[in-house]
């Protein structure tokens, strides 16, 4: 091999080196964007979903918390108490509005008792009252009521 076909290969590799050296191509870019953008599409809905259920969770645990505290103090007292003051329950994070509302982090918190089979206060009603998904116009809400359980 001659120092000039030598010399030449070096140039050839030199310039081809150079031209990757500048930067992406745009045909480059268009599929990395095209990938991230396939990638967003597929994980955005799954995130929501995930949020959503997340923040739900609240009102279910906000809910059987309520259940406990009525039971608990139905058990000591006879019968269901008419207030969370009453029944000395609170939501972590919550505001309380009086003495029958809280307003959760998603969700208002209303609770009250009422008359069933002769009794004053035999039962309970509390309900979680939440909007989680802005664009959609309807309103998420939980029921329990002790005698019966009902979700949405």
């Amino acid at each position: 091999m001659s120092v000039l076909s030598a010399v030449r290969a070096f140039q050839r590799r030199r310039r081809v080196s150079a031209r990757r050296a500048h930067g992406f191509t745009l045909m480059e870019l268009m599929v990395t964007l095209a990938i991230i953008g396939v990638l967003s599409s597929i994980a955005f809905p799954n995130f929501r979903n995930f949020m959503y259920r997340t923040r739900r969770s609240e009102a279910h645990l906000g809910l059987k918390g309520v259940h406990i505290a009525q039971t608990t103090y139905y058990a000591e007292v006879g019968r269901y108490g008419g207030s969370f003051d009453e029944i000395g329950y609170e939501v972590l994070g919550g505001t309380r509005v009086d003495a029958n509302t809280i307003d959760g982090p998603f969700y208002r918190f209303e609770m009250a008792a009422y008359p069933y089979k002769g009794a004053p206060t035999g039962n309970f009603w509390a309900t979680a009252t939440g909007d989680l998904m802005s664009e959609d116009p309807i309103l998420d809400i939980l029921l329990l009521e002790s005698h019966v359980i009902v979700a949405e």
